[in-house]
């Protein structure tokens, strides 16, 4: 857990599900902010179901995987604190779906992962940009504004800090190699 003393009881772990185009068929009207809208939708559906405080929407692991609301909900690393909700039916079903099948997935390779105590927090929507800034695959630049380079989370190409670093590592030789090639756009 990320506290200043790492001392804290909880463990601070997230299970992701990708989202592709395809994923976002009922959002496609909103050309390239599906992703976006798709995000507020999730996010507003899971606020709606609460009490209108900053408080998330819980549900004990055994109880997602049941698809049963869960009676009450353990302590939490999350301030604002939790409340029992059935995640299993707010999410969208391919989610659920999703989710249940890792965590299912994890008890396999680690016995015992599937405990009352463990408890599913919604929702943490996006781990990297929902609008992907287009790049040549080859070159890693924009395909229409030379010397541009979009990397990282918040161009959509990475989904965390080492994700991130190695795209910006790799875009940094593309660039680098591009310039030997080409000199600098701006002389």
């Amino acid at each position: 857990m990320s506290m200043s003393r790492r001392d804290s009881p909880f463990a601070n772990a997230g299970t992701v599900v990708s989202v592709d185009w395809q994923d976002l068929s009922d959002f496609h009207t909103h050309g390239v902010f599906a992703g976006l809208e798709f995000q507020r939708h999730v996010e507003q559906t899971l606020f709606e179901a609460g009490d209108g405080s900053q408080k998330a929407p819980a549900q004990r692991l055994p109880d997602f995987l049941a698809g049963r609301l869960s009676t009450a909900v353990p302590g939490s690393s999350y301030i604002p604190g939790i409340y029992s909700a059935p995640l299993h039916a707010l999410l969208p079903h391919w989610i659920v779906s999703s989710l249940q099948a890792g965590a299912r997935q994890f008890d396999r390779k680690m016995p015992g992962y599937l405990t009352e105590e463990a408890v599913v927090i919604g929702t943490e929507s996006r781990t990297s940009s929902p609008i992907r800034i287009p790049r040549d695959p080859e070159t890693r630049m924009h395909p229409n504004v030379i010397g541009l380079f979009p990397v990282g989370e918040g161009a959509g190409y990475a989904g965390g800090i080492l994700s991130a670093a190695m795209d910006g590592q790799n875009s940094a030789i593309a660039a680098g190699v591009w310039l030997g090639e080409h000199g600098n756009p701006r002389s």
